[in-house]
């Protein structure tokens, strides 16, 4: 899905700079054309932040409560598990052994200045 949201924003940027396909101009020539940065980068951040919003809320919120709510009852399908939103988050954050715990999340997003140089980073790496 990334791939797809990345090429759309490079196909808008091609119309825009009027540079066709057949040009093969890379895409990174093409960031550095329009000064932007690959626009999954943008939703990431934009991603942690909103959760960076929600831990900071009361304990008692309902948002709060179920940001990064991880069931752990009820049946197991075959195959391959959905990713959980908890899952996604610590993906995001570059944790791929799942050592964080949600309450070290929401610690980390206390600090509302270390969080936000923390979204910049993340969002900036290359999955």
């Amino acid at each position: 899905m990334e791939d797809r949201i990345n090429s759309f924003a490079t196909s808008c940027y091609r119309v825009m700079l009027s540079i066709k396909r057949i040009d093969r101009v890379a895409n990174n020539s093409i960031y550095v054309m329009t000064k932007t940065s690959p626009l999954i980068e943008h939703v990431r951040r934009r991603q942690l932040s909103f959760l960076g919003h929600i831990l900071r809320m009361p304990d008692d919120e309902p948002a709060r409560i179920y940001a990064l709510y991880a069931p752990s009852h009820g049946k197991r399908r075959r195959g391959r598990q959905p990713t959980s939103y908890f899952n996604y988050i610590q993906q995001l954050l570059g944790d791929h052994n799942k050592q964080l715990t949600p309450k070290q999340i929401a610690d980390m997003a206390n600090n509302k200045r270390d969080w936000a140089k923390l979204t910049v980073v993340c969002a900036a790496v290359d999955r």
